[in-house]
């Protein structure tokens, strides 16, 4: 996932690829009810009785992204239910991450929250959050770069260069972003495939994983989601909006 600030709006981006237990197919929804404060569109498992809310941005223009990193047995992952919808209630970056710091058990993994003036990084574990104000584009993977915790996953055969890898990759791309086009095609990057470690995935790439399940991009100053259901090398982004 990676963040960077184009025409005066931070965007937020990001593949999902789900680990091998968790549900491959998702959806975007409109969250609009009387226990929401905010209108809300989530990316999130279609099944409702199951967990998974991936990632958002409210009509505010507040968005978030993450990726789970498990460094404990304990720890609790951003996606079971009702986390982003709740973070997604606050009408800036700043209230969202007061409403991050303010859940017990702390929320785990890799973050970022944006509005249209201010994004941040976050690194959540169990005992702790690293934050810090973001100023110029930055990619974060499935390991922490500042916290000292390790990915409990990183031993796994491969895993170690699937993150690191991609980590370069991303952030090498996302430094020359200049437009919505260079975004998404940042989300269909296919650079060290040949290694297993290509940002979009596909079938046969790494046993350890399933394809890129779907990818989307959040303009927090234009309240807009740029939302591929499936791979985007398979499948084209949609546009989606409050109107």
């Amino acid at each position: 996932m990676a963040t960077t600030k184009i025409d005066n709006s931070w965007f937020l981006l990001k593949t999902r690829d789900p680990v091998p237990w968790m549900r491959i197919d998702d959806e975007i929804k409109l969250f609009d009810s009387d226990i929401d404060k905010a209108k809300k569109l989530i990316i999130q498992n279609p099944d409702p009785k199951q967990d998974g809310y991936y990632g958002g941005i409210n009509e505010y223009g507040v968005a978030f992204v993450a990726t789970f990193l498990p460094v404990a047995e304990n720890q609790i992952s951003y996606i079971r239910r009702p986390y982003v919808r709740l973070i997604l209630d606050a009408q800036n970056a700043r209230q969202a991450l007061k409403l991050i710091k303010s859940f017990n058990p702390k929320i785990g993994g890799n973050f970022f929250i944006a509005d249209k003036n201010d994004c941040f990084e976050i690194e959540g574990a169990p005992s702790e959050y690293f934050v810090k104000k973001i100023n110029k584009p930055l990619a974060k993977t499935n390991h922490f770069l500042h916290l000292p915790y390790q990915n409990l996953q990183i031993n796994i055969d491969g895993y170690r260069n699937w993150t690191e890898t991609r980590l370069k990759t991303a952030q090498a791309l996302i430094d020359k972003a200049k437009n919505i086009y260079d975004l998404e095609n940042i989300l269909k990057d296919r650079t060290n495939a040949k290694d297993k470690a290509a940002i979009c995935m596909l079938k046969g790439d790494w046993d350890y994983n399933p394809p890129t399940a779907s990818a989307f991009i959040f303009d927090t100053k234009n309240t807009l989601v740029y939302y591929c259901q499936g791979n985007p090398l398979e499948k084209k982004f949609k546009k989606y909006s409050f109107s």
